[in-house]
């Protein structure tokens, strides 16, 4: 099958620009910045049917490739993992602009999957030791194998656990959290394809705020003094997470995304610096 032809074939399934492309550099087994150029290049085509038979599943394109970029890296992921989303870099960015002349920073990054936020932070800033928290071990293994693919194995511990039931054995300067925020009534009204995603990394109870309350109740035994929380969040959830941080004495901020959305909440045990 010539890639033109998949291009128009896979048109009905309405995939970004780039996850074509993706498809396309993983069949050719091509670079992903030659496949813009390939288009009379010829593709398996029992490979090309078996791709578009999975679209038609309405598999998501990364499960299809086993990996996504994230802040300009691509990372590993699997079925166990949710996929890296573009709207997570602004959780990066703000970490990033808060912490870009510290050092010796302790991180934790809780409901960390596939590792996308808290490896991409290892990477940009002076972290001196990172925690990836996950409860599922599948997702954990997926994290140590990115972390071996960036070499940055060293002051790196895995924890496998719930963080409702968890206690740290040390606090942190910095908390980054994208925890399951989709309630039950939510879920029905998914994308087939986000639906392919684990359910428990997509779908909490007390209507999608139980780990933000958990976390946020336990700042104190989390975050040094000086320590932030950083939560992406659901569009509408910013109001209910910030009151519950007023109620744990704590000041937040909220950070829009790029289409104006609410999409992270900062959270300090002080006004100063918010």
């Amino acid at each position: 099958m010539i890639v033109k032809s998949f291009i128009k074939r896979a048109e009905k399934y309405n995939l970004p620009v780039s996850q074509v492309y993706d498809l396309i550099s993983f069949m050719l087994g091509i670079d992903y910045s030659k496949a813009k150029y390939a288009h009379n290049k010829e593709i398996d085509n029992e490979k090309a049917e078996y791709v578009l038979s999975l679209l038609e599943k309405r598999e998501p394109a990364a499960y299809i490739t086993g990996r996504r970029e994230f802040y300009g890296r691509e990372f590993i992921i699997n079925h166990n993992t949710l996929i890296p989303r573009v709207e997570t870099e602004i959780l990066i960015e703000e970490v990033i602009k808060r912490y870009r002349r510290a050092e010796n920073i302790e991180l934790i990054d809780i409901c960390s999957g596939s590792g996308a936020i808290g490896l991409t932070l290892m990477q940009e800033l002076n972290i001196s030791f990172l925690t990836l928290l996950d409860i599922d071990d599948k997702a954990l293994e997926v994290s140590k194998q990115n972390a071996d693919k960036f070499n940055i194995t060293k002051n790196i511990e895995f924890v496998c656990s719930d963080i409702l039931n968890y206690t740290t054995k040390q606090k942190y300067d910095i908390v980054v959290c994208n925890p399951p925020y989709i309630s039950e009534n939510e879920y029905d009204l998914l994308q087939e394809e986000v639906k392919k995603e684990p359910y428990h990394a997509l779908v909490a109870d007390d209507n999608g705020l139980i780990f933000y309350k958990k976390i946020l109740s336990n700042f104190e035994n989390l975050c040094k003094s000086n320590g932030i929380i950083f939560f992406e969040i659901g569009a509408y959830q910013a109001g209910s997470i910030c009151d519950y941080a007023a109620e744990c004495n704590l000041y937040a901020e909220c950070v829009k995304d790029y289409i104006n959305n609410d999409r992270v909440i900062v959270v300090k045990n002080s006004k100063r610096g918010i």
